[in-house]
């Protein structure tokens, strides 16, 4: 994409999303938009730094750390939101990270192996903004150039004003950049919203010069100089294949968290709910329903439209979080039975082993066993 393109579009979707910061949760129900499950783990870390324990974490967001195991995981906008409300509560900001190029790339190897594999600077940084939904889609990066610089501001669409989220996607940036500096000698000038973050004292020496904060927006600036500087070590022959990759895995995310992954989390928190009770497969669906603003018939569509079916999500739900309770309490199966909504205990054991392989009295020992 050209840098007039991004820039246009950037003054665009900025328009449309500053009267955000005034509305209420309830107003965000774009299901198919979701952010890597990787944002909740390091999430869950600086929120620990700040006290705040993965129980705690787990209540407030409503993510469980099982379903942060899968590395190819993601999760959905309510949940992120919380993510994002919960950080800017406990005022945790991740430190700033180690000046390396490959500092988030470990957990998004498909980008990093793009864009640190580029002609030049400014193919990887075009790179990483068409394949940034990867790391999540709740958040936008423009950018503007003149003949001296290059600059680019950061809008979250949680929390805007608070600078946090920014100041982590500036440093990615700028070990990115590093990536192609042979010199070694920029300087990035940062401005951010809001003010200094607990643990950031050090974002000064990161950058190379100090950070100005309650700025109007989110900018980080530097010198246009290294943007069309071959870089020495791009490989001709990997990069089709790189980036054939990363449009797979960019595929991956749009057609498989959609539609299917809202219902499967509304099931998940119909089924939690402790109040509600008497999950029948019948109830569920009309719940869901319900809450989508959806007829059964249209429901049945989109889902049947990604080849699945309301009666293969349920399974889904009930086997995880089954999984969930003989593994974090100390319920009976007569318990689990009922509160998944089974007609009896049998019906429970008989569901649990078809789908692992053991009865569930035997997953629990296996899993006591493994502590």
């Amino acid at each position: 994409m050209a840098s007039a393109a991004i820039s246009a579009h950037y003054y665009e979707v900025k328009a449309s999303i500053e009267p955000m910061s005034s509305r209420t949760s309830s107003h965000f129900s774009d299901h198919t938009r979701t952010v890597s499950n990787r944002i909740a783990v390091f999430a869950m870390d600086a929120a620990g730094r700040a006290g705040v324990s993965p129980q705690s974490f787990t209540t407030r967001t409503g993510i469980s750390a099982q379903e942060l195991v899968d590395r190819t995981g993601r999760i959905d906008a309510a949940r992120h939101r919380r993510v994002v409300e919960l950080m800017a509560y406990v005022g945790a900001a991740s430190r700033v990270m180690p000046d390396r190029p490959h500092m988030l790339f470990p957990d998004f190897p498909v980008l990093g192996n793009l864009c640190l594999n580029a002609r030049t600077l400014r193919e990887a940084l075009e790179s990483y903004q068409t394949f940034r939904p990867l790391i999540g889609e709740f958040d936008f990066l423009g950018h503007r150039e003149t003949p001296d610089h290059m600059q680019f501001e950061y809008i979250a669409e949680f929390a805007p004003g608070s600078g946090f989220q920014a100041l982590s996607n500036f440093q990615v940036l700028a070990s990115l950049i590093r990536a192609y500096d042979v010199s070694e000698q920029t300087v990035f000038h940062v401005s951010l919203m809001g003010p200094a973050l607990p643990g950031t004292n050090d974002t000064g020496e990161f950058f190379g010069a100090a950070v100005r904060y309650h700025a109007d927006a989110n900018r980080l600036q530097f010198s246009s100089a290294l943007l069309d500087v071959p870089l020495i070590h791009y490989n001709v022959t990997l990069a089709p294949f790189l980036r054939e990759q990363a449009q797979h895995e960019l595929l991956r995310v749009q057609r498989g968290h959609r539609f299917s992954y809202s219902v499967e989390h509304l099931i998940s928190e119909i089924i939690k709910d402790p109040d509600d009770e008497g999950h029948t497969s019948s109830s569920l669906l009309e719940q869901t329903c319900q809450r989508l603003n959806t007829s059964r018939w249209t429901l049945h569509r989109r889902l049947q439209s990604e080849g699945l079916h309301f009666t293969e999500l349920e399974s889904r739900v009930r086997s995880k979080e089954a999984c969930r309770l003989l593994s974090e309490t100390a319920l009976s199966l007569g318990q689990i039975s009922e509160q998944l909504g089974f007609s009896s205990q049998s019906a429970f054991t008989r569901f649990f082993r078809t789908r692992h392989d053991v009865p569930p009295l035997a997953f629990r020992q296996r899993v006591q066993l493994g502590k």
